[in-house]
């Protein structure tokens, strides 16, 4: 790639309007002079030329006859007498020279007998030694004559005339000449420089109102011309008109005047005001109108400002103002806006943020993926972010607030220019909703209890059963038969002790007390603790899907949660019949999964979802439905989801989704 290296400006175009206008004056003028004092030299010149002419042809009218004679007698004494005196008798004339038919010198005479030798030497000197003699032949103008003689030419009789008699006419001619020209030349210049200055005076002061207005100064003067009230030319007394006892601005620059045949809106309106006698008063020339275009351009730049300064400032109270926290930034990630909320959520005075931290300083990590993420697939609108969703947010103690969080990405033309995150304290929504659970929860243990009410008075028939049992074998000394009584009562106690702690963990607010496991050992200490029934045909199978890695979990309440869906796993299929249950876990990305599927009974669409509504059972009399409000309970205290899927004669299947965490290395 090669750079276009650009040409320096020629200093004409560097100089001021003024000062080329004075520059081009001067040229014209200079040019105009020289060629007037051409004109002067060649006019002198050939009027002096004609002189030097004239004074020559009277030396031959004069001393051609006597010289011919002279010649033809061969008188040298006469010959050099006639031309002694030709010169004596005209100080004009420089020097005479007399040559015979074959051009050779007979006699030559000057003005001195030292330019007589110095003319003698330079006439019989060779060609290439001529200007070593002395003589300065330029200085002379020579002309040639014939010496005749009865018709006969026998000789030439050459006149020098000193170029001086005409150089000093010359050079009086051109003084004059110059004089002429320099004084009303300098008066030109004069008057030329004032008359500039007044005509590029209104450029100037359009310049300096340029500059004002490039400045943000919307207020400076604009005085050219005359403003010309419309309502007074045309008498018109519509006071509603906007045009109307308007000083500022000229009718045709404003919008919605009752003018009629006219466009309503500038610049269209413009075509036909120009025909309008009011346009034609005020017209003027060139820079008034373009003063005009200025003074439209500053009041419609006071009205934009206005409505941005209004507009910036209804922004502005509006964010302020706003019952959700925002926080916006550059392209460069750098916080630009920072509300109320968020400053007294963070704990961070505006002034500590704004232009100096990065958004990255009070979010999580991971957003900003979640920030290119599309939100629309407009090939126009291009929106990218995430929509509300729970996070947490770093307050300046570096303790972490519950949020809900919306972040878009902001762009202009493809290029990227910012990002905005809306949130809100999720502190009291979160009390609010944990004490809705809790007084929920502690109902629906209240509707537990009367809906167990039957269950209980048959493990209380089942335990007195054992108990009778137990005595008949005592009072007989039968043990066969006080061990099936005891294994009676130690069963029934089992199940109340079970239900106890069901109703126990779902009716108590508990925080998971974590801990670093491996979910896998987790899952097949649960399955050896499963005791299935004698002579079942159900195989219980745990595989391993995904990463394995180490997870932060509540060893106590996950084995809990753990073995009532399997147990519910294992109970769902009737007496009698085989089948399997397979637990998969594993983890993905920075989730940790715990999969409970069985090939069992399985449940219909309604009794789905009645299981997902709370205490239902499918197990009739002998269920509760507390064993998966208890998982959901516990699923919930750690952050994560539970989702089942249950087709009818095909068996159920139980997913659990958690946040692995993160589990320091070498752990």
């Amino acid at each position: 790639m090669t750079l276009k290296v650009r040409r320096p400006l020629p200093v004409y175009r560097k100089l001021l309007l003024e000062n080329r206008i004075l520059l081009f004056f001067i040229f014209l003028f200079v040019f105009l002079g020289s060629v007037v004092l051409i004109a002067v030299h060649w006019t002198t010149n050939r009027a002096v030329a004609e002189m030097l002419q004239g004074r020559a042809e009277a030396a031959r009218r004069a001393w051609a006859a006597p010289v011919a004679d002279a010649v033809a007698g061969d008188r040298r004494d006469d010959l050099a007498t006639l031309l002694d005196r030709a010169l004596d008798g005209d100080p004009c004339l420089a020097f005479l020279v007399v040559s015979g038919p074959g051009r050779d010198i007979i006699a030559c005479r000057a003005g001195s007998p030292d330019s007589t030798s110095l003319l003698a030497a330079h006439l019989s000197g060779p060609p290439d030694q001529l200007r070593e003699t002395g003589w300065d032949a330029g200085a002379f103008r020579e002309h040639d004559f014939p010496l005749l003689v009865g018709g006969e030419q026998i000789g030439e009789l050459r006149v020098g005339v000193s170029r001086r008699l005409g150089n000093r006419p010359a050079s009086r001619a051109a003084l004059i000449a110059l004089v002429l020209l320099a004084v009303p030349g300098v008066l030109l210049f004069g008057i030329a420089r004032v008359v500039v200055r007044r005509a590029v005076r209104p450029l100037k002061e359009l310049t300096r109102v340029a500059d004002e207005i490039s400045t943000g100064n919307l207020d400076t003067r604009i005085d050219f011309g005359i403003h010309v009230n419309c309502w007074e030319i045309k008498n018109c007394q519509r006071t509603d008109c906007r045009a109307y006892l308007n000083f500022s601005e000229q009718c045709w620059y404003i919008d919605d005047t009752p003018c009629e045949g006219y466009e309503p809106r500038f610049p269209q309106k413009l075509e036909g005001c120009r025909t309008c006698k009011v346009y034609k008063a005020h017209r003027g020339d060139e820079v008034v109108q373009l003063a005009d275009s200025f003074r439209h351009m500053t009041n419609t730049l006071k009205a934009s400002r206005e409505m941005l300064v209004s507009s910036d400032d209804f922004q502005e109270r509006l964010i302020q103002n706003s019952f959700d926290g925002i926080i916006a930034t550059n392209a460069d990630d750098r916080v630009t806006i920072f509300n109320q909320v968020a400053e007294d959520l963070i704990g961070l005075p505006r002034a500590e943020v704004v232009g100096q931290r990065k958004w990255q300083a009070f979010f999580e990590d991971g957003l900003e993926h979640a920030m290119d993420i599309p939100l629309s697939h407009e090939p126009i609108r291009r929106v990218r972010g995430f929509p509300p969703r729970e996070s947490q947010i770093k307050r300046a103690d570096d303790s972490l607030v519950d949020v809900r969080l919306a972040g878009i990405s902001l762009y202009e033309r493809g290029l990227h220019i910012g990002k905005v995150f809306f949130f809100q304290d999720m502190r009291e929504i979160k009390k609010l909703r944990e004490d809705l659970i809790q007084s929920e929860r502690l109902a629906a243990a209240g509707q537990a209890a009367a809906g167990i009410s039957h269950s209980i008075k048959n493990i209380m028939d089942g335990f007195n059963g054992g108990v009778y049992v137990y005595q008949m074998g005592k009072r007989r000394g039968d043990e066969k038969r006080m061990a099936i009584g005891w294994d009676m009562i130690e069963r029934n106690v089992k199940i109340i002790s079970d239900l106890t702690t069901d109703l126990l963990n779902f009716a108590k607010e508990r925080t998971p007390e974590y801990e670093i496991l491996d979910p896998v050992a987790l899952v097949e200490g649960v399955v050896a603790g499963i005791d299935l029934r004698p002579g079942s045909g159900i195989e219980i199978r745990v595989e391993r899907e995904g990463s394995a890695r180490q997870v932060r979990l509540d060893r106590h309440a996950f084995h809990q949660c753990l073995t009532n869906l399997l147990r519910n796993a294992v109970e769902a299929f009737p007496a009698g019949e085989e089948g399997g249950v397979v637990v998969t876990v594993g983890c993905a990305g920075e989730k940790a999964f715990f999969s409970v599927r069985d090939s069992g009974m399985g449940m219909s669409r309604q009794t789905l979802a009645k299981v997902k509504r709370g205490m239902f059972s499918t197990k009739g009399s002998k269920g509760t439905g507390l064993g998966l409000q208890v998982v959901q309970k516990i699923v919930k205290e750690h952050r994560g989801v539970l989702t089942i899927e249950s087709q009818e004669g095909k068996g159920s299947t139980f997913l659990i989704e958690i946040p692995a965490g993160k589990v320091p290395a070498g752990a």
